[in-house]
C-alpha cells in the first residue's frame, strides 16, 4: 500500500489549522462553562484547591490531545481526497486519460469524484472518435472534395496535417 495513504497529515497548513481551530474551541467552550458557573447568580462558584485547579488543567491538556488528534483523523477525510484529486487531475493534464478517482470508503467527496470520472470517461470516448476520424482520413490515398480531386501538393500537405493531428493526439492514452 502505498505509504502516503497511511498518513494522518496529508495538507499540513489545512489540516493544522482545522484542529487547532477545534482545539482550541474545545477549551474556551470548557472555560466559558467554568466562568458561567461561577458568576451565575445564586452560585456559590467554584472553590478550588491547587490541587483541583491542577487537575482541570490536565484534563483540559488531554482534552486538547483528543480533540487535536481527532480533528486531524476528520480532516483526513477531507486533506486526503483532495490529495487524490489533485495528482489524478496532474496525470490528467500531461494526457493519461487512464486515470480514475477512487476513494476510501469514508472519504468525503464521493459525488464529486463520480463527477469527475464521468467527465473523463466522456472526454475518453470523444478522444476515441477523433482519433478514430483521424486515421480514416489518414488511410485514403485521395480525397475528394465534391467532385474535384485533391492535386499531389494539396494532398500532401493535408497528410501533413493528418500525421500531425495524430501525433497530437497520440500523447493520450485512453486504451
Amino acid at each position: 500500500m502505498d505509504n502516503r495513504r497511511n498518513r494522518i497529515v496529508i495538507n499540513s497548513q489545512f489540516q493544522y489549522q482545522y484542529a487547532l481551530l477545534a482545539a482550541t474551541s474545545s477549551v474556551l467552550l470548557v472555560n466559558l462553562f467554568l466562568i458561567i458557573s461561577a458568576v451565575l447568580p445564586g452560585s456559590q462558584g467554584f472553590l478550588l484547591s491547587t490541587q483541583h485547579t491542577l487537575l482541570i488543567a490536565g484534563l483540559e491538556i488531554i482534552l486538547m490531545g483528543g480533540v487535536w488528534w481527532g480533528s486531524l483523523k476528520a480532516s483526513h477525510k477531507i486533506a486526503g481526497p483532495i490529495y487524490v484529486i489533485v495528482q489524478q487531475m496532474e496525470k490528467l493534464a500531461g494526457g493519461d486519460l487512464t486515470v480514475s478517482i477512487r476513494l476510501r470508503k469514508k472519504d468525503m467527496f464521493k459525488l464529486e469524484a463520480v463527477a469527475i470520472n464521468q467527465c473523463i470517461e466522456e472526454l475518453r470516448e470523444h478522444l476515441r472518435e477523433v482519433k478514430t476520424i483521424a486515421r480514416d482520413l489518414e488511410s485514403h490515398e485521395a480525397v475528394r472534395d465534391g467532385n474535384k480531386v485533391m492535386s499531389a501538393a494539396e494532398s500532401d500537405a493535408y497528410s501533413v496535417l493528418i500525421k500531425q493531428l495524430n501525433k497530437k493526439l497520440s500523447v493520450f492514452n485512453c486504451q
